[in-house]
């Protein structure tokens, strides 16, 4: 018996870890009076996946999926009832074009250097034959 409750904890932990509500709820939810403990204190937007997470005033942080339709109304919503919106963070882009591009350059740059290495040629000292015999009159 012992067994069995101990091996569902933790997936009723994970469960209850991070909750969630429908669309109608938080737009509920929103318009609550300043005084309920439902009221939604913070918004956290996240406009890629189309999710929101509330802080609500009872201390909850709910997890929110909304259409993507309706992503200008639920900012405008928020902003009208002076709800503090803050949108996350978007992952780093790795900008793997200006690596490629700066290798090519260096690659332009090595055969350029080995162009004009191979055609200087040797420089040979000048002899007597190579300058103009002085005239004189």
């Amino acid at each position: 018996m012992l067994a069995v409750a101990l091996a569902s904890a933790p997936a009723a932990l994970a469960a209850s870890d991070t909750p969630s509500e429908s669309y109608a709820t938080l737009l509920t939810q929103i318009a609550a009076k300043k005084g309920s403990p439902d009221r939604v204190v913070r918004a956290t937007v996240d406009k890629a996946k189309h999710h929101v997470r509330v802080t609500l005033a009872n201390g909850s942080r709910p997890l929110v999926s909304y259409p993507a339709t309706a992503d200008k109304q639920l900012v405008d919503n928020l902003l009208h009832h002076h709800i503090p919106v803050v949108y996350a963070k978007k992952p780093a882009v790795h900008h793997t074009l200006r690596y490629v591009a700066a290798g090519v350059v260096a690659v332009l740059l090595l055969i350029g250097g080995g162009v004009w290495f191979y055609t200087r040629g040797r420089q040979e000292p000048p002899t007597d034959s190579d300058t103009p015999a002085a005239t004189s009159v």
